[in-house]
């Protein structure tokens, strides 16, 4: 049998039109190349054998969580609704489509969903858990927080996180997915209980559209990430494929290849020293929480590490660096007007300003999420005559919710 190569798009590339290739043949290559984490590959025969039959649960199941590997929640919704509606489907397929349907924020259905596999069998631990919480998020929406949370003991039984976990969890969540309402709730829920927490106060602010704000609290960015510096990496790089600093030093490097003194500013864990280290020269790093700073400590790679905020060091270090490099730190600012006007001062003539932003519509504008999203026409005005752009590129920066964060990557150069 000749061998199948996919491209991605559900078409292999070559396939002898003398093989006759049954449905069960297909799904077993298909199955194949998935265990092996070949997924375009996987998803061609999965999709090539329900072509043949339609039928066929085990290639819908197949296909679903072939997508679900690869995070295209979306896309493995149909697949797996399909395979739970099948006459064979399990309780374990009816769970797999639960998944499916609370990574795309559907919590009613996901605990529907839920439900149906707990009429087959006893659903496991973690099961229950997301269940819960699924069932909780949806009664947040339809109505009161109070009352979805007094409920959400019983739904989880005897490994029931604690509430504080599941409302802190739910505002991130229902904000992500849109609804903004409910989130909005929850946190006034959350802050009414701890009303010196600074992070659910400007969270609470963003949700609602109410922070009249040009740039996000330092105190608040030094709490937020304090709060989760020793999960950052895992959160950002491992779960949301966090893959800007890497980009980023490609485009400069595509203009300059060696640089004396290099600023990572926001440097937070330190992501960015190993994408940094290919230019030599000496790296400092700045970031407003300490608790960052331990970590890209730990970590290596950098000859100083500061704690400061990020317009007040670059100003009070005039011409010290030729490359200062702001991966994932421009999305706690609004006005960049200062912003750059001090990177202008800490540059010597002819240096790089290189610097991601979160694409947005017009200007800037502050999103649910707390960060802020900047129109790359206005990235361009903020950096003014003092500046002009070497390079500019647009790239997903991070997975949230069901789809990907569309960001720009900007190479500017100090004019002499």
């Amino acid at each position: 049998m000749t061998s199948i190569r996919a491209n991605g798009k559900h078409r292999p590339q070559e396939v002898s039109v003398t093989d006759e290739i049954s449905a069960e043949a297909w799904l077993q290559q298909a199955v194949a190349a998935s265990n092996e984490g070949r997924h375009p590959e996987a998803q061609d025969g999965f999709v090539r054998a329900l072509s043949i039959d339609p039928t066929l649960g085990e290639a819908m199941l197949g296909l679903g969580l072939s997508y679900m590997a690869t995070r295209d929640f979306k896309a493995a919704v149909a697949p797996l609704r399909q395979a739970a509606a099948a006459p064979e489907a399990t309780a374990i397929w009816q769970a797999c489509l639960a998944q499916g349907l609370y990574m795309t924020g559907d919590f009613q259905g996901c605990a529907e969903a839920f439900e149906r596999a707990a009429a087959l069998e006893p659903l496991a631990t973690n099961a229950r858990l997301t269940y819960a919480r699924a069932r909780t998020f949806a009664s947040m929406i339809e109505g009161s927080v109070d009352e979805a949370l007094s409920g959400y003991p019983a739904l989880a039984g005897d490994e029931a996180e604690d509430i504080e976990v599941i409302a802190r969890e739910a505002f991130a969540i229902l904000g992500v997915f849109g609804h903004a309402p409910a989130a909005a709730a929850v946190g006034a829920w959350r802050l009414a209980r701890n009303p010196d927490d600074q992070i659910q106060a400007y969270l609470l602010q963003a949700v609602s559209g109410a922070a009249a704000v040009d740039r996000a609290p330092a105190a608040y960015v030094e709490a937020h990430f304090d709060s989760f510096a020793d999960n950052f990496d895992r959160q950002l790089v491992d779960l949301l494929n966090y893959r800007a600093p890497e980009r980023m030093a490609e485009l400069v490097a595509g203009h300059q290849d060696r640089f004396t003194d290099i600023l990572d500013l926001g440097c937070g864990t330190g992501l960015s020293a190993p994408a940094l280290a290919r230019f030599g020269g000496r790296l400092t790093g700045v970031d407003l929480s300490r608790g960052m700073l331990d970590r890209a400590k730990a970590r290596g790679g950098y000859d100083a590490l500061i704690q400061g905020e990020a317009i007040a060091f670059l100003s009070e270090h005039p011409a010290a660096f030729d490359l200062v490099f702001a991966a994932d730190m421009v999305i706690y600012f609004g006005d960049l007007s200062d912003l750059f006007r001090s990177a202008k001062t800490a540059l010597r003539p002819g240096g790089v300003f290189a610097l991601s932003t979160e694409v947005g519509a017009e200007g800037w504008t502050l999103l649910s999420s707390g960060r802020f999203s900047h129109a790359d026409a206005y990235v361009a005005q903020a950096a003014g005559p003092d500046f002009h752009l070497l390079d500019q590129e647009r790239i997903a920066l991070r997975h949230e919710g069901t789809a990907p964060v569309e960001g720009t990557l900007h190479v500017f150069q100090r004019r002499a």
